[in-house]
């Protein structure tokens, strides 16, 4: 990774104040927070940190803060959930959304090209553009990435948080071997602009990736409106495996399961009594309704282009 500054930034003025928003249980990376401060510092930007101490803590404090003062940008430090949280702190305030990439899996930080590298954090809060991005709502929440019911929402409800701590995104490949062998798929109604489809799991992604550095969703940007959804048929355990081989051998839909792209309103629901994640964490029991939400936000970006190598779909800008 390349930790020159950039040319550009010395005749740029950094942003002034900043409220960083700290998840301290978030991952390992502690050292990423404190040298991403140290180097803010440097920059002469000016931090506030606030810690968090349990769920939905990200939302208040963020909310409080910036009732209370006036700040360049709100930077959520931690994983996807604590990004969430955050997200949903700002929304419809003048604020930009930078970010400190912590946690188990930052898929966020993955789709920006922002690496776990301090300097390219601090240097990108500091003078990075930006941008703004679409953001999912669902039941009355905001969200950035996707939202998923059936496998995947069964498996992320139950996760044991213990072992996540312990042994990190493989506590996930524990509760879907759980899941796959103790229970039957899930059966769901999916409605995509009005049409209906059948499936054991639905995702609808906001942005590219899933999981890690795997592009479920390729033609989905988070700069442009529209969502897209991928459906997996199965009504055995083996069904629901030879679509999920499927997806993740070529990807190439109708080859037993299904991608729909562009979609603006989907509901998904089930006689079942299904949990459903957001973002990567538990969210709520179906029904879901998903569209677009009705105030906007804008993501601080790397402030150089990110290469194809770093960053599989790119944000245009």
């Amino acid at each position: 990774m390349e930790k020159r500054s950039d040319n550009n930034e010395k005749n740029k003025t950094p942003r002034q104040k900043v409220l960083v928003v700290y998840n301290p249980i978030a991952g390992s990376r502690s050292s990423m927070l404190e040298q991403t401060l140290k180097n803010l510092e440097t920059l002469g930007v000016q931090v506030a940190l606030r810690e968090t101490k349990g769920p939905g803590d990200g939302e208040t404090l963020c909310k409080e803060a910036i009732r209370q003062e006036s700040y360049s940008a709100v930077v959520a430090a931690g994983g996807d959930g604590t990004i969430n949280e955050v997200v949903n702190g700002l929304l419809g305030a003048d604020t930009p959304l930078g970010l400190i990439p912590l946690g188990t899996i930052n898929l966020l930080a993955m789709e920006t090209g922002l690496a776990k590298d301090p300097q390219l954090a601090a240097r990108t809060i500091a003078f990075g553009p930006a941008r703004p991005i679409n953001v999912g709502w669902v039941n009355g929440r905001a969200f950035l990435l996707m939202v998923g019911a059936g496998f995947d929402g069964r498996v992320v409800a139950g996760v044991s948080s213990n072992l996540k701590n312990v042994i990190g995104k493989g506590a996930y490949g524990v509760a879907g071997l759980k899941e796959f062998f103790f229970n039957s798929p899930a059966r769901l109604v999916v409605d995509a602009d009005g049409c209906e489809y059948e499936a054991a799991w639905a995702v609808v992604s906001n942005s590219s990736l899933y999981g890690g550095k795997f592009a479920l969703a390729p033609s989905a940007d988070l700069q442009s409106p529209g969502f897209t959804v991928s459906l997996i048929p199965g009504k055995t355990q083996w069904d629901l495996l030879r679509g999920m081989t499927a997806v993740w051998r070529d990807r190439k839909a109708d080859q037993g399961w299904k991608q729909l792209n562009s979609v603006n309103r989907i509901t998904i629901r089930s006689e079942q009594d299904e949990p459903a994640q957001m973002d990567g964490d538990y969210f709520a029991p179906l029904p879901l309704t998903i569209t677009q939400a009705p105030q906007s936000l804008d993501l601080i970006t790397p402030p150089r282009p990110v290469t194809r190598e770093e960053k599989p779909a790119t944000l245009e800008g």
